[in-house]
C-alpha cells in the first residue's frame, strides 16, 4: 500500500540520495556503480571538506584528504541498489567515512 509517495517499506517513490566519502575511494565507487548498473546520473562535488565519524578532511596541512559527494536523484528501486553498494563499501572500507542521506526529492 502506497501512502503520500511511501511504499511500504518506508522509502519514497522519488528520492534524492547524498553520498559523501573519501575522494580515494571514487574508483571503488564508480566500480560498483557500473557493476550493478546504477548511478549513472549524479552530480559531482569535488574537495569536499567537513568532519564526520571518521578524521576530518579538511585538505590542510593537518587534515589533507578531502572527501567528495555525489547527488543522485533517482526512483526508489535504484536508491536501494545504491544503498547496499553503500553498506559494501561500508564494510570494505571500514576506516573511511561514508555517509549516505535519503531525502524525498519532488521535480517541480
Amino acid at each position: 500500500m502506497q501512502t503520500d509517495g511511501v511504499d511500504a517499506g518506508g522509502f519514497p517513490q522519488r528520492v534524492r540520495l547524498e553520498i559523501i566519502f573519501s575522494q580515494a575511494l571514487e574508483e571503488d565507487f564508480q566500480l560498483a556503480f557500473k557493476e550493478e548498473g546504477i548511478g549513472k546520473r549524479f552530480t559531482k562535488f569535488q574537495s569536499v571538506m567537513g568532519a564526520g565519524t571518521s578524521d576530518p578532511k579538511l585538505g590542510d596541512a593537518v587534515w589533507p584528504q578531502l572527501n567528495m559527494m555525489y547527488v543522485i536523484y533517482c526512483d526508489k528501486a535504484e536508491a536501494k541498489k545504491i544503498y547496499a553498494v553503500v553498506r559494501k563499501l561500508r564494510k570494505k572500507f571500514l576506516t573511511e567515512g561514508i555517509a549516505c542521506f535519503m531525502s524525498r526529492a519532488t521535480e517541480m
